[in-house]
């Protein structure tokens, strides 16, 4: 079976609420004893697979589970185990007649299930009732705890909202209802991936990376917008996640940066097909965009710079501001909508012709900001530099109206155009995230040694682009 579920974080400043909204008489209570198991060298988690064993109340449940198809699915075994004053052994056997369970396992571990071992446990005490909300019923859960290892242990606080019977469109809408009253946000981690983190002794996972798309050439231009959008959302969750926790690296900004970059491309390519409710929300996600591509520039390129100074080799910065914009209600609610129109299985009416004509717009629009490039101001370089990438994305995205020659030609301008935008953006906001004075001017120097040079090679490339294109 699979679960249908979403995960959230609750403020610090919020939990007293979230607790009071547990207070009522259909909420239950229940501790929750799970001991988790993988091997040594963490086998399991690498494929996303977590085993437990988990005490609920007087029963002992044993779990597998594995990722689903979105990034609300889980795959999901449960067998139970029964009553036990001791605690069962792991019993593996049980899967032998389950050939999903049994290939999410040997595909992990080839035929060796031996090397499992216990590596954390978490304790946590769980309020939870079920709710009827328009066809649906849908579990919502309070989860209070730790994670923890023989070492440490960590918090756990969370709250889930888990789909029983219904429609994913509902599970999404009451999500957002709880998201404007408590403020809460998106975590795709599990309790497995924490306990994980614990056990390796780290904060955060690596940055997750794009996965190639594979649709049918042949579906509707929405068919082809979900596939694509619900792509960039696994791309970007977990990353987001990461941010918003103020755990990531530099990374995460940059995974998060290309991820969000899909969908704004995504988004004005395929707007005909796209809900108003969502094209009204593409100036939020672009500010997300920034504040991504503004972290990374910070946390990679910045420290890269200094290393040639006598400074310090570690770049004192803030971060802080675009941390909370991934925090945000706003983009909590945007996220939410995006997911609601990728698992969406209702045709809409909405027109199928516009999406070549807004294609061919934006590569005259992609030839024209090649051809004014070099005549334009400084504080209007960057933007265009911007809009370049959209529209090479665009390329990239319309496979059935892309010719091979057009995408080759951007594929090979990618790398100095990317340099060329970081230079850029890293001039401009140094007094942002730059802590320390003598860095500040440190790097502008630098910058405004480098960014003539890169320009000018920049613009003999573009030149010669706009010829191939013509």
């Amino acid at each position: 079976m699979h679960e249908i579920e979403l995960k959230l974080q609750i403020p610090e400043q919020k939990r007293a609420a979230v607790v009071k909204a547990f207070e009522t008489k259909t909420t239950q209570h229940i501790e929750l004893h799970a001991r988790y198991f993988d091997t040594e060298d963490s086998k399991l988690a690498a494929q996303h697979i977590a085993i437990r064993i988990r005490k609920e109340g007087q029963i002992w449940v044993q779990t597998l589970k594995g990722a689903g198809a979105n990034p609300l699915q889980r795959y999901e075994h449960e067998t139970n185990l029964g009553e036990s004053s001791e605690v069962p052994d792991l019993d593996l056997t049980v899967y032998e007649q389950e050939p999903h369970a049994l290939k999410l396992l040997k595909n992990a571990l080839g035929d060796d299930f031996s090397s499992l071992q216990l590596k954390f446990e978490t304790i946590v005490q769980r309020a939870y009732r079920i709710v009827q909300f328009n066809r649906s019923k849908i579990e919502i859960c309070l989860d209070r705890g730790t994670v923890q290892n023989t070492q440490e242990q960590r918090e756990i606080y969370e709250v889930e909202f888990e789909l029983k019977q219904g429609e994913i469109q509902d599970l999404i809408q009451l999500t957002q209802q709880w998201v404007k009253k408590y403020h809460i946000w998106l975590d795709v981690r599990s309790k497995a991936e924490r306990g994980n983190l614990l056990a390796q002794g780290t904060q955060v996972s690596p940055a997750t990376l794009a996965a190639p798309v594979h649709y049918d050439k042949k579906a509707s231009n929405e068919t082809i917008a979900q596939h694509l959008i619900a792509a960039a959302l696994r791309h970007v969750l977990p990353n987001f996640a990461a941010i918003a926790d103020q755990v990531a690296e530099s990374a995460h900004y940059y995974q998060a940066y290309l991820a969000l970059r899909q969908l704004v491309s995504s988004l004005q390519l395929f707007q005909s097909v796209i809900p108003n409710q969502i094209l009204e929300q593409v100036a939020q996600l672009q500010h997300l965009l920034q504040a991504a591509h503004a972290a990374y520039v910070a946390t990679s390129l910045y420290p890269a710079i200094l290393l040639q100074s006598e400074l310090t080799q570690v770049a004192e910065l803030t971060l802080q501001p675009t941390e909370q914009v991934f925090k945000q209600n706003h983009s909590t609610l945007l996220v939410l909508d995006l997911l609601a129109f990728s698992l969406n299985t209702t045709p809409s009416t909405a027109s199928e012709i516009s999406v070549k004509k807004q294609f061919k717009q934006y590569i005259a629009q992609f030839s024209a900001d090649i051809d004014m490039f070099a005549q334009l101001k400084n504080t209007e370089k960057c933007q265009t530099l911007a809009h370049l990438q959209t529209w090479g994305d665009v390329l990239a995205l319309g496979t059935r109206l892309t010719s091979k020659k057009q995408l080759a030609l951007y594929v090979e301008l990618q790398p100095e155009l990317s340099e060329s935008f970081d230079l850029w953006v890293a001039q401009q906001i140094a007094f942002q995230y730059l802590k320390a004075p003598e860095q500040q001017y440190f790097v502008l120097g630098w910058l405004s040694n480098q960014i003539p040079r890169q320009q000018a090679h920049l613009e003999i490339s573009l030149k010669k682009l706009l010829k191939k294109i013509t």
